[in-house]
């Protein structure tokens, strides 16, 4: 007891209050954006030795699962989020859901072996929680520039066998082209700006994003490049094979279909069948 109030509530409130405290520090960005383009162009390197409170959460991964983080960070396009952030966000979900269930159980005067472990299996998903959002933003963003690239290529090739130059038509499609492609483009522009070539500046998004049809465009660009074969027809060949490419995943999940149909045609609308069949005879035999 403090003052009348019982050490349970105070708990509570520490809890939250902390969980609160360390996502906030989760959402501030510690370096400024002209810093991390920097350190983008030096190799995408991010020190956890740097000191401060980015220090302390980087100690949560070792140094392979923190690359392998940052690695999925740069995929979800999170360029403003660092691993010591995220582990900032995993403590904070972890406190969180404790405290939530610590809530719940106080609440029923619960202290048993099945409350003990839903706090504990609330703590985990909680504390989960932030990596699965990271896994969810990969994915959508990996689809979104799945379906973007094709038109991409169409515009690019349309522009050069136009008469504009590479990096110039580069420039109007990133103006054109919206969402995560959009982006990327941008930040390859602004590489070439400051100096870096554009092989690399192409590298380094592909590397960026791991997509397979644009890691695939990229190397097949700058080969063409590398052995002076025409431009236009490589990116007109890219963009054709791009759209046949999603055209057959299309098929693939259209094929799908009826598979995955089997089990809601079973839950939903074969008891209702059933019952539409069956339910007059029962109701006439009950009836007698």
């Amino acid at each position: 007891m403090f003052y009348g109030i019982p050490l349970i509530i105070i708990v509570i409130a520490v809890g939250f209050a902390l969980s609160a405290l360390l996502l906030a520090i989760s959402v501030v960005p510690g370096k400024s954006d002209v810093t991390k383009r920097l350190e983008e162009l030096e190799g995408l390197k991010w020190d956890p030795a740097a000191g401060g409170r980015a220090a302390a959460f980087a100690r949560l991964f070792n140094a392979e699962q923190s690359s392998r983080l940052k690695q999925q960070i740069f995929e979800a396009g999170w360029y403003q989020v660092t691993p010591a952030q995220m582990g900032a966000r995993i403590v904070a979900g972890a406190i969180f859901g404790f405290t939530m269930g610590l809530a719940f159980a106080a609440y029923f005067r619960n202290f048993s072996l099945t409350f003990v472990s839903g706090i504990l299996v609330l703590t985990v998903a909680c504390a989960y929680m932030p990596l699965s959002q990271l896994r969810s933003a990969i994915v959508k963003r990996k689809r979104a520039i799945q379906r973007a690239l094709p038109d991409l290529l169409d515009m690019l090739a349309s522009t050069v066998q136009a008469g504009l130059a590479f990096n110039a038509a580069l420039a109007y499609a990133q103006e054109m082209a919206v969402g995560p492609l959009g982006e990327e483009l941008k930040a390859v522009l602004s590489e070439v700006r400051l100096g870096r070539s554009r092989s690399d500046a192409l590298k380094s998004m592909a590397a960026r994003v791991r997509q397979e049809q644009l890691s695939t465009t990229v190397t097949v660009i700058v080969q063409a490049e590398r052995l002076g074969s025409n431009l236009a027809n490589v990116l007109e060949e890219l963009g054709e094979e791009t759209r046949n490419r999603r055209m057959m995943r299309a098929e693939e999940i259209a094929n799908l279909m009826p598979t995955k149909m089997v089990i809601p045609m079973a839950l939903f609308m074969l008891p209702a069948l059933f019952v539409m069949i069956f339910g007059g005879v029962a109701a006439d035999y009950f009836a007698k």
